[in-house]
């Protein structure tokens, strides 16, 4: 039994035109628009996640400008108590106050006492996921041994 291709009539109205058109490479948030197929998202925001270090992030490219901007947050766990652990405590303060200073992410404490990093980065244009990913990579390498240090003092005794 063989597979027949689709009729050019099945196919929606002004596809087949529209790959003349395409510029490549494709930009991720208006892939179906280079085709015709449908509009660019509305929003012109990708969200995804994914783990770095045992940390979980989530991400966000969006557009400011014409520009796509990546903005990535790690959620590395609770601060201590002082009761639970008072020297661990200590120690992941001073940690956090090295990591404001140098590490190149935002350091927060929220007010349920997770500890929070996040950044930007600018990707430049095209948007293709070789540019996101570069674009995490930097700002994940610019903070890597703060994050590891939170980690391994979050996980100690």
């Amino acid at each position: 039994m063989s597979v027949l291709p689709a009729p050019v009539s099945a196919l929606p109205e002004g596809a087949i035109a529209s790959l003349g058109r395409v510029v490549l490479p494709l930009e991720i948030d208006r892939f179906g628009a280079s085709f015709g197929l449908r509009p660019a998202r509305a929003s012109g925001v990708l969200n995804f996640r994914f783990c770095f270090k045992e940390v979980p992030f989530t991400a966000q490219t969006e557009r400011r400008q014409g520009r796509p901007v990546l903005r990535i947050t790690g959620d590395l766990g609770l601060l201590p108590y002082s009761i639970e652990n008072a020297a661990r405590r200590r120690r992941m303060r001073k940690v956090l106050a090295a990591a404001r200073r140098a590490s190149g992410l935002r350091w927060e404490l929220t007010a349920q006492h997770l500890i929070r990093a996040s950044g930007e980065i600018d990707l430049g244009l095209p948007l293709t996921p070789t540019a996101v990913i570069a674009g995490a990579t930097t700002l994940l390498l610019r903070s890597r041994p703060y994050l590891e240090l939170v980690v391994a003092v979050a996980g100690g005794s």
